[in-house]
């Protein structure tokens, strides 16, 4: 057996350092060294996380979803230490020290605790619905700042970096702003070893990001019910398995069963608490206001000032500041943004709201539902066509009832319980890569047993269709008449009918004999 020494083996990272506890609702505690944590931890780049909602406009339809993005990112740095350091011992036992390619054991998990805890720094107000309508929006962005990750990169290079190569230098951590910067761009690392740490954080199927964000946020928003996860049993069933000169994750098949229960939960916190129709309607508030804002006070500037080697007006854009700004358009304004702010701030009543009922596309209904799932999904031009068309149908349907085009909105929703980044297929491929890798240990031996295709095992993806209507123009009878303009609107464009199903079941029931089927039931 390989002996492990002090200064490599992860068991004895906690005895580097001195530790201070924070209690958290989710684990019990949390921990963060004095030695190098610390002072990330008091940065500018992590405090104003404490200003920063985890969930947006949440809070209007669950009012304990107050929770930060400070201390989702003291989670996240918590599990990936957690991961990292029982991932490392697996690696050392399985295949010795070098397999590590000269990297300290102690530096690796030490860079994945960063990572975590550094992973969100990059966002501004609002969270996604800022860079949906600001970063993605405006032309004049640069590739290198068009998103939440990237913009965070760039501020740990500008703000952290000289103090993390300090830090590294006086507390023996080679290595450490190296590995971190790797485990938190974009590209692929080029030592193939710090893959594994990376899908820890993201690209991965179960990483520690989307784990504790389910964890908290069903646990602040009170629907504990849709997101609790088996995290334990994931993680100390999972394999870095080496193959040739790369790895793979391997999943033990006797934990199978909580993988499954894990996409479940995803799918049920988006549907029911991300996707909540009211909170989908505040969004749509919300991002009239930012689009707004930004080209009343300029905050686009902001994001390019990174550019410039200036990043402090774009970290003075937290949730506090945009609400002090939106308080007051609300108190003083008579315009658009002042209306807006309004229904936010003091009315809490959307201009929409849901009319019908939704209609939920599964692509566990069979391939032909499938392909027109995917097929939304990952084609803009054709998602667009869609809308439009259940678009027309339904106000075709409500016209002559005093609705008009302006006073309709059709929410197409997709909900997938793995990541974009590893659903979208990138590069030459034409089809998602959703494989699982599942196998069994014995000794220090990994047997990879099959792949599992995520698709074929009924992976649970779904599109969510809803109608909104104009809050004066809603009326209960409408209520009959959208739904069923909705249905009618998809057997049209996606040429999917109810009737089909139904005729299925027919036949099959018709085959069964009577007899045979009694005896089954008692």
């Amino acid at each position: 057996m390989t002996s492990l020494s002090i200064t490599h083996s992860s068991k004895h990272f906690p005895l580097m350092f001195t530790w201070k506890i924070v209690s958290d609702p989710i684990y019990n505690y949390v921990t963060f060294n004095k030695e190098v944590e610390e002072p990330i931890v008091n940065s500018i780049l992590l405090q104003r996380l404490r200003y920063i909602l985890q969930l947006q406009t949440a809070h209007l339809v669950y009012p304990g979803a107050m929770h930060s993005r400070f201390q989702h990112s003291l989670g996240v740095m918590h599990l990936s230490g957690v991961v990292a350091q029982d991932y490392t011992d697996k690696i050392i036992a399985l295949y010795g020290e070098e397999a590590l390619e000269g990297f300290p054991a102690r530096s690796l998990v030490e860079a994945a605790r960063l990572a975590g805890l550094l992973h969100d720094v990059g966002h501004a107000a609002f969270g996604h619905a800022f860079e949906e309508m600001v970063v993605w929006k405006n032309k004049k962005i640069p590739p290198e700042l068009n998103n939440h990750e990237k913009i965070g990169v760039k501020l740990v290079e500008q703000l952290l970096e000289d103090e993390l190569l300090k830090l590294e230098k006086n507390h023996d951590l080679p290595h450490l702003t190296e590995i971190l910067l790797e485990l938190l761009r974009e590209n692929e690392p080029s030592a193939k070893i710090l893959n594994v740490y990376r899908w820890i954080i993201k690209d991965s199927l179960y990483p520690t990001d989307i784990i504790d964000f389910l964890r908290r946020d069903s646990y602040y928003t009170g629907a504990s019910e849709y997101g609790y996860i088996h995290h334990e049993r994931l993680y100390l069933n999972t394999y870095p398995l080496r193959m040739k000169d790369n790895y793979i994750l391997v999943l033990d098949r006797t934990a199978w069963g909580e993988f499954r229960e894990y996409m479940v939960a995803k799918a049920g916190m988006y549907e029911h608490v991300y996707y909540h129709s009211v909170n989908r309607a505040f969004d749509r508030v919300l991002n009239e206001i930012i689009s707004r804002m930004d080209s009343k006070y300029n905050l686009s500037d902001r994001v390019l000032m990174i550019s410039t080697g200036n990043p402090y007006p774009y970290l003075e854009l937290t949730d506090v500041f945009m609400y002090k700004l939106m308080m007051e358009h609300a108190l003083y304004a008579n315009d658009e943004i002042g209306r807006l702010c309004r229904t936010i701030m003091i009315d809490r009543k959307p201009p929409i709201r849901r009319v019908g009922r939704e209609y939920i596309l599964y692509a566990s209904k069979g391939l032909t539902h499938l392909k027109e799932l995917l097929k939304i999904m990952f084609s803009q031009q054709y998602r667009e066509r869609v809308q439009k068309s259940i678009y027309e149908e339904v106000v075709s349907a409500v016209r002559e009832r005093g609705v008009d085009y302006e006073d309709i909105w059709i929410d197409v929703l997709d909900i997938s319980p793995v990541s974009k980044s590893v659903l979208i297929p990138s590069g030459s491929s034409k089809k998602p890569n959703l494989k699982l890798f599942l196998g069994k240990k014995s000794g220090r031996e990994i047997t990879l047993d099959r792949k599992v295709d995520l698709l074929e095992e009924g992976l649970p993806l779904m599109i969510i269709f809803r109608a909104y209507i104009a809050r004066d123009k809603y009326s209960v009878e409408l209520e009959p008449v959208v739904s069923k303009a909705l249905e009618s609107s998809m057997e049209s464009v996606l040429g999917l009918t109810r009737r089909e199903y139904d005729e299925a079941l027919k036949n099959l029931f018709q085959h069964i004999d009577s007899v045979e089927h009694k005896s089954m039931t008692m």
